[in-house]
């Protein structure tokens, strides 16, 4: 008899489970549909827990709000206790906010690490770590962001490895900053997987507390980042713009190594703007810039 009473009861332990809060009721089996993060809070700067590559099982627990990713601001915890968006995920016809309870009013929060910072250097700030990775953002130099997290697992320039994302939602290589922050008052960004634009375009571009709009794609465009060449002459001067009618900034010696940082065309002739923000003839390089090398236009 008593056992007949808990099986007539345990309907009611269930609604009674679910209406204070408890997410650990059920669980609905889905899977990424491409490489995804799976993140500390349901917003987009937030850190990644974890990623799941496209076929991956995921396991939900909970749903709950963030950033809104193309038309929806669903994101569902996982039993891994981080957070993926339901554009991510392969089953979309699941009405998950029925079939799971709510995380609670505390996982909405966006809780985030900021830093500021300055780029030295024309960047681009790409969608992962990588110079092989999409570009979001075209940022000039002397452009302030904020940094939210970084990794030391990124795509090594010149000697370093280290990215920061940005609230552009994007990373950007440290080499590119005035100097290096300081990263203890900032979250570890997390393991990344290779993400693509294509599959991954968030509708208002990043998460609310970004700003800052992203400068237009520059005419001309190819992939940029500094790179190294050698001047293969005497001497190389280095003028203050890309004519031999301006003023001499500096001279570079034979052999000496020099970094780039993006390609002007005068009248035929191809220059390079260095990174000590000067101009020097490609001619006077042992390797040719506008041809061996993938830099955009000044």
């Amino acid at each position: 008899m008593g056992l007949q009473l808990l099986l007539r009861a345990l309907p009611l332990l269930l609604v009674l489970g679910r209406a204070a809060g408890d997410t650990t009721a059920a669980t609905i089996e889905t899977f990424a549909d491409f490489n995804t993060e799976c993140k500390t809070c349901p917003h987009s700067l937030c850190p990644n827990a974890l990623y799941y590559s496209g076929g991956d099982i995921v396991n939900a627990t909970c749903w709950t709000r963030g950033t809104r990713i193309i038309d929806t601001t669903l994101w569902l915890r996982s039993t891994s206790n981080c957070y993926v968006t339901e554009y991510d995920l392969s089953d979309n016809t699941t009405d998950y906010t029925s079939a799971l309870p709510y995380c609670g009013r505390g996982s909405e929060d966006e809780d985030l690490t900021l830093e500021d910072a300055t780029l030295r250097y024309k960047t681009e700030c790409r969608i992962c770590p990588t110079i092989s990775c999409d570009t979001v953002a075209y940022l000039m130099e002397e452009t302030d962001v904020e940094l939210t997290c970084w990794t030391p697992d990124g795509q090594t320039i010149i000697d370093d490895p280290y990215w920061m994302k940005t609230t552009n939602n994007c990373y950007v290589a440290q080499k590119n900053l005035y100097s290096k922050p300081d990263i203890t008052y900032l979250d570890p960004c997390g393991p990344i997987p290779l993400l693509e634009i294509e599959k991954h375009f968030n509708e208002n571009g990043t998460s609310e507390v970004d700003k800052r709009a992203a400068a237009p794609e520059p005419e001309g465009f190819a992939p940029s980042y500094l790179i190294n060449v050698t001047v293969g002459e005497d001497y190389a001067l280095c003028y203050s713009c890309a004519e031999e009618t301006c003023d001499v900034e500096m001279r570079y010696v034979f052999n000496q190594e020099v970094w780039l940082q993006c390609l002007v065309d005068t009248n035929g002739t191809w220059w390079s703007e260095t990174t000590d923000f000067c101009y020097v003839k490609n001619l006077d390089f042992w390797e040719s810039p506008e041809g061996d090398c993938e830099l955009i236009y000044c």
